[in-house]
């Protein structure tokens, strides 16, 4: 019984010792499974569905992103203790060989082992699923108000977050208990004993790891300033994120290692009693500071990226929401010419009316009590590459001239009949007239039938694809892009080429109606019998091959859901990011202030002040990690062209509001840096000068 007792109590009482560096693992362990919990019951939580009434997308977007938190904060937290847990052992390696001269085996000193592994259990995941818990509830008013939910009342507990974040973590725990075992199980004793004290060789500078690193941050410096649009940015982001990774690991190793002995060799630098030590004390550690310091530096990038990011997709979310939806309501009518060869009722080949579809809508807006205040129409006819054979253009867009005048607000030529404005691809000379050629539906006989509609240019005008992308969905620089005459025109040329689509889209403001009035009137209109058209001729005097609406407030309810979930998920992940960055600090401050308890004990020794003895450590503190920091925003200047590339994907075009976000994220994350620096700088010059004072006296 006593036996048995003996391993909590040796656990206990090693873990209480060494609380130093138990104590902020622990915390690790309690912050990444309440931050893990946290994500999961946003996950679970079956109430999303209920808040999200008045969006389409809202519960898929928000179970989306934190699925996606899920993933990434488990492959994290994975990394990131196995991490700091060879910083703890390393501390604990004297401990466990004295065990082992004392008399105790490796069986026993694993048994230590496992009972610590139980604690930390206990009191990690405990802990976190109870910070968790009560953080919740604060997490989500958080989100519900980035991406305007109604908020929630009451706490709750979601069983299946519990469970996940338990066995996740539990099994993350075991993971490091099976590491430190092997660990013990290779050392010897003796190892143990001088694990603290073994030195290390003063490293080399290997030109073949510069010559990587700078060919790799090169790299991926070039493919972040080269990419010019969005879909390049999203195909080549995780190589550049790659490169950039590598070059920084090899630099941080190599190339730190050239600039401290070029420090050292410079004489009138190196031959002071601050420089003397700080260089040569980094010098011979700096195979294993670099890999420190260049995942502090990476750490720092991940951070700033992912909130200036989001925070600027946030933004600039009202300027996306009207660049897209200038207008309340609009409605969209399509007759496809190449359908009327599948009917045999004349009526069913007579084009809708689109000045009766337009005053349809407006007579049933008005007679629901809701008058619309702005009402405009625009005409336009589609050919796709694939209505098209030989004529060299992406795509053909032919608008009416009253069309264009509403929609760039530059006044149209008179045209006759069969003459058009033009507006060429780039490259592209055009000339007199433009050929549209055509190959239609099998005919009666059997055979394929070319058709072709010749237009005579006027002139060439110049039409913007901006100011008339709101409703046609010109994307290519190889669209050929048409101003005609009237309806009759676009008609004249579906017909004679049986392809294409003519569009018919209307647009109406109201005033004084709330994003949910708007929803509950375009529900109402669907909800009639006026609104299930699809077919009616009756009411429109022809036929339409489909019709649709769209609503701004409905538009703007999903894009805050996406925009607010990716602002609150850079947030948070940037959060957990930056305790990590916190603790690998705080290890490295506290193992090297153990470390350099030594040397500095020498340096008094032979006649070292203590004022010299505090200037020599702040310059190396002051050296080591704000190098870091300056390598960050030298990424950040890098990354700011991809990160405005992949932002147009979402409409999203102001590069002034993404470089001030760019830049106040910059400041602020500096500034937090800063206050790290000071309060992990000071527990080692606490320990330094402790070991100092007391042995000095």
């Amino acid at each position: 019984m006593r036996k048995l007792s003996f391993y909590p109590k040796l656990a206990a009482q090693s873990m209480r010792n060494n609380r130093r560096f138990y104590v902020p693992y622990i915390l690790t362990v309690v912050g990444t499974a309440a931050a893990y919990y946290i994500l999961s019951a946003l996950y679970f939580d079956p109430g999303r569905s209920q808040l999200a009434m008045n969006t389409s997308n809202g519960p898929a977007y928000v179970q989306s992103f934190m699925l996606i938190g899920m993933l990434f904060l488990a492959i994290f937290s994975f990394i990131f203790l196995v991490y700091t847990n060879s910083f703890l052992m390393k501390r604990r390696q004297r401990e466990l060989g004295l065990y082992n001269v004392l008399g105790m085996g490796k069986g026993n000193i694993a048994m230590v082992l496992v009972f610590e592994a139980l604690y930390i259990a206990l009191l990690g995941i405990g802990g976190g699923l109870l910070a968790g818990i009560l953080l919740h509830k604060l997490c989500v008013l958080i989100l519900y108000r980035l991406i305007r939910f109604p908020a929630p009342f009451g706490i709750s507990v979601q069983p299946g977050a519990v469970v996940v974040t338990l066995l996740l973590f539990a099994a993350l725990i075991a993971l490091t208990l099976l590491l430190n075992l092997a660990r013990l199980g290779r050392s010897r004793p003796v190892e143990l004993l001088r694990g603290g004290e073994v030195g290390e060789k003063e490293p080399k500078a290997s030109w073949f790891l510069t010559l990587l690193g700078v060919i790799s941050l090169g790299g991926g410096y070039f493919i972040a300033v080269w990419t010019r649009d969005g879909a390049m940015a999203v195909a080549l982001y995780f190589i550049a994120v790659f490169l950039v990774v590598i070059g920084t690991y090899c630099l941080f190793t190599s190339v730190s290692i050239a600039v401290l002995k070029a420090l050292r060799a410079n004489r009138r630098y190196y031959y002071k009693p601050n420089h003397f030590i700080g260089v040569s004390g980094m010098l011979y550690r700096m195979k294993r500071n670099a890999a420190g310091l260049a995942n502090i530096c990476i750490i720092s990038t991940m951070v700033m990226v992912m909130i200036s990011g989001t925070l600027s997709l946030y933004m600039g979310t009202e300027d996306m929401i009207d660049e897209l939806y200038p207008h309340d309501f609009s409605a969209k009518a399509v007759y496809y010419f190449s359908e009327p060869w599948t009917y045999a009722s004349e009526e069913e080949r007579t084009p809708f009316d689109h000045a009766q579809m337009n005053a349809q809508f407006v007579d049933w807006y008005t007679e629901y009590g809701a008058a619309p205040s702005y009402t405009a129409e625009v005409e336009y006819l589609y050919l796709s590459p694939g209505d098209m054979e030989d004529d060299g253009y992406s795509s053909v867009y032919a608008l009416t001239a009253a069309s264009y005048e509403l929609l760039t607000g530059n006044t149209a030529p008179v045209l006759g009949e069969g003459e058009a404005l033009a507006r060429f691809p780039e490259g592209d000379e055009g000339g007199e007239s433009v050929t549209l050629t055509s190959l239609v539906l099998e005919s009666q006989d059997g055979e394929y039938v070319r058709r072709e509609f010749k237009i005579n240019i006027l002139g060439s005008a110049d039409i913007s694809i901006t100011d008339i992308e709101h409703s046609v969905a010109i994307s290519d620089e190889r669209d050929l892009i048409l101003v005609v005459r009237d309806t009759q025109s676009l008609f004249e040329i579906g017909r004679a080429l049986q392809r294409g689509g003519y569009t018919w889209e209307g647009f109406y403001d109201f005033e004084d109606l709330t994003d949910s009035e708007q929803i509950a009137l375009d529900d109402a209109y669907w909800d009639t019998e006026s609104g299930r058209w699809m077919a009616a001729a009756d009411d429109v005097s022809g036929y339409y091959s489909y019709m649709t609406t769209d609503i701004r407030a409905d538009f703007a309810s999903d894009s805050y859901t996406l925009t607010g979930g990716f602002l609150f998920l850079g947030i948070f992940l940037g959060a957990v990011f930056l305790m990590a960055m916190v603790l690998i600090m705080y290890y490295k401050q506290v193992s090297e202030g153990y470390e350099d308890q030594r040397r500095f004990l020498i340096m008094r020794q032979v006649g070292l002040s203590e004022r010299e003895t505090r200037r020599a450590i702040h310059s190396q503190i002051l050296t080591v990690f704000f190098l870091p920091i300056i390598v960050a925003a030298v990424h950040i200047a890098f990354d700011f062209n991809l990160v405005v590339q992949l932002l147009s994907l979402f409409q999203l075009v102001d590069v002034r509001l993404t470089a001030l976000c760019t830049l106040g994220t910059l400041g602020v994350f500096c500034a937090v840096y800063a206050a790290i620096y000071l309060i992990t700088a000071r527990s080692y010059s606490r320990i330094v000068e402790s070991g100092t004072r007391a042995d000095v006296q």
